[in-house]
């Protein structure tokens, strides 16, 4: 499904001799920790945006952008030290993978997850009686000597952090984040080649750090900086920001309202909200003009089947969970579709895949000479890594066809969602299932024992929102890979030490602060309501067992029909107008809170191809590039006037 896109000639950045330098690796870990921080800081104890929800955070936007202008600023005058855009792609490659820890991204549902099933058990819900009885001691931390109450509470006066009652779970569960970690590594090397080269995904994600990285001529500014559009569109977010930054201060100073409204087409019709967020904006219109069309044209046929199901009467038994689509059926059939997506991919590249194995078990052959990591380590990775998740499963008491289920499904919203942003470059993706529901209602759970539905509901803690936690940011990586010269295999080691470094920032500072405040008082989504959540759904089946439910299993057949014919038309006719990735997000959380913007950026890029071609869409291009850069400053004003006026009660200006 790769897409013919109307874009510039590639401006990757002249790549330099050294490959992967110390200089970059310090640099890297320094943004990597500044990024948690910020991020974790700015959630939990300022109380203000949520600036790591997007596959490109918000707060690592804004951040690298200022570390950029800083690098050409150093480079215009002389000074000694100095990034080159190689050193640069492993600084954001760093930042990219880093920057999914914080809150929403792994460590808040993780710390969350784990707390939750003894610290929130009562009477009322059940949980000792279900849950308590199946988690083995090294799973989840007790509340001993207070230590869950305190943590969540805040403790009656200063102490210390019980480490002792946290090192043995995390420590275990370390090793099931490290294995994920390494598969998803090991398949962005895998697919980088059938992705990059052949099939020529566009990454405009990359695309749009290439035009930061970008070196300019010697005493000149970057070229981006030297456009008057760039300046326009810069200024558009920043003076509507700092605008509503005022009515902060004083209540008759009307703030203009970007968050939007939900709106109803039409009664029993799924809503959408009028969110002009100018992060997805701007974004959106780099993206193929079939891809916007496509997103705003499958929500509204997809919306008009539920439309259609509500007014029948027809409603599919059963519950999922908050985290998938927001219809049963369309989400059954979304994730069949995005299934289709995956293996089609894999298929495509099979000879690709077949020359990996024989190299990694012959020992021999040129081809990961550019990769991250050699074949070999990434085919014993991918394997050894695979089957360490299983054991891990098992031990922790899920049974093996349900484990099995799991890794099915987290393989496809890994894989789904990865591809998505590499080949559409959409800011905010979910997927439309959670490997939960999908393992649960396939299985069925009434042939389930209780261990393995309680292992189902701490598997939770690597929901990430759906946005496919660490596989995006690594295919990413792969691609900045291609910037750096020379021996890249040390980057592979260097992403993981990113996550690493990350996972320490980001534990330290929530204990710390949880330990003097309450975690509970974070007022944070995780906290407070996701990771109680995530056991109540999983409560819900188990006191309301299913069989496997063939119902949905036929909606995601559909789905996949559908996907498949549709794959076939695109390759059949190359004028088919509608691309398969519309189909498979539909209804969103994501999808519904970006599709006003999608369309706004569809309507503007259309006239702009059918007045000015190609031409005047580059032209046009650094305006929406000044709009991503003026929101994101827009947003870091925002949090640093709440942590100077507004400290512990922010203002939430960005999210989905």
């Amino acid at each position: 499904m790769a897409q013919v896109i109307e874009e510039r000639p590639d401006k990757s950045p002249a790549r330099e001799p050294g490959g992967v330098s110390l200089r970059a690796v310090g640099v890297g870990t320094l943004l990597v920790v500044w990024v948690n921080f910020w991020v974790t800081y700015a959630e939990y104890v300022v109380h203000a945006s949520r600036m790591n929800i997007s596959h490109f955070p918000v707060a690592l936007f804004a951040s690298f952008f200022v570390l950029t202008v800083s690098v050409a600023l150093l480079r215009r005058y002389g000074a000694h030290f100095q990034l080159t855009a190689s050193d640069l792609a492993v600084v954001l490659a760093m930042g990219m993978v880093g920057a999914m820890v914080p809150t929403s991204g792994l460590m808040g549902f993780f710390l969350g997850v784990i707390a939750t099933p003894f610290y929130f058990a009562t009477p009322e819900n059940g949980w000792a009686e279900y849950f308590h009885p199946h988690i083995v001691d090294w799973l989840a931390p007790r509340d001993e000597g207070q230590a869950l109450t305190w943590f969540f509470d805040g403790p009656p006066e200063k102490a210390e952090i019980p480490w002792r009652v946290w090192l043995t779970p995390i420590a275990w569960w370390l090793v099931l984040i490290a294995a994920i970690v390494y598969v998803s590594l090991a398949v962005a090397v895998i697919l980088r080649r059938p992705w990059s080269e052949h099939e020529r995904l566009v990454y405009p994600l990359v695309r749009v750090a290439d035009e930061l990285m970008e070196e300019p001529e010697q005493g000149r500014l970057p070229e981006f900086l030297r456009h008057r559009l760039f300046w326009a569109g810069l200024v558009i977010p920043l003076v509507i920001l700092g605008w509503n930054i005022l009515s902060f201060f004083w209540t008759l100073v009307p703030p203009v309202n970007i968050a939007g409204e939900w709106f109803y087409l039409a009664r029993d019709f799924p809503r959408f909200r009028t969110r002009i967020n100018f992060f997805t904006l701007g974004f959106a219109y780099l993206a193929n003009l079939e891809v916007l069309f496509s997103l705003w044209f499958f929500y509204l046929f997809v919306g008009l089947e539920v439309f259609f199901f509500n007014r029948f009467g027809f409603k599919i038994k059963g519950a999922e969970d908050s985290w998938s689509s927001a219809d049963p059926a369309s989400g059954w059939q979304s994730f069949g579709a995005m299934a289709v997506m995956v293996f089609w991919g894999l298929y495509v590249a099979r000879h690709h895949i077949r020359d990996v194995f024989v190299q990694a078990f012959r020992g021999s052959g040129e081809r990961d000479r550019q990769e991250m990591m050699s074949y070999r380590a990434a085919v014993s990775g991918l394997i050894g890594g695979t089957a360490l998740i299983f054991l891990w499963l098992h031990a922790a008491g899920m049974e093996f066809r349900m484990s099995a289920m799991w890794v099915l499904g987290s393989f496809i919203v890994y894989m789904g969602v990865a591809r998505i942003v590499a080949e559409s470059g959409l800011i905010y993706v979910r997927a439309p299932m959670t490997p939960q529901v999908f393992s649960v209602y396939v299985v069925g759970s009434q042939a389930l024992s209780d261990a393995s539905m309680t292992v189902s509901g701490f598997t939770y803690a690597f929901l990430s929102q759906g946005k496919g936690l660490f596989m995006t940011p690594l295919v990413h990586a792969a691609k900045l890979a291609e910037s750096v010269s020379g021996d890249r295999r040390k980057m592979g080691i260097t992403l993981m030490g990113s996550v690493l470094v990350g996972i320490v920032v980001c534990t330290v500072l929530t204990f710390y602060w949880g330990y003097e405040n309450g975690a509970y008082n974070f007022n944070d989504y995780p906290f407070s309501g996701g990771s109680k959540g995530a056991f109540r759904t999983t409560l819900n089946k188990i006191q309301n067992p299913v069989a496997t439910d063939w119902t949905r299993i036929g909606f995601l057949a559909l789905g996949a029909g559908v996907m498949a014919a549709m794959i076939f038309l695109r390759y059949r006719f190359p004028g088919w107008p509608l691309h398969p990735i519309g189909f498979t997000v539909p209804l969103t959380y994501a999808t519904i809170n970006s599709v006003f913007a999608v369309f706004i950026a569809w309507g503007i890029k259309s006239v702009v191809m059918r007045v000015g071609g190609v031409t005047l869409y580059q032209k046009t291009r650094s305006f929406f590039l000044g709009m991503v850069v003026g929101y994101a400053l827009g947003v870091a004003l925002s949090f640093t006037t709440d942590w100077i006026w507004f400290y512990g009660q922010g203002h939430g200006v960005h999210s989905w």
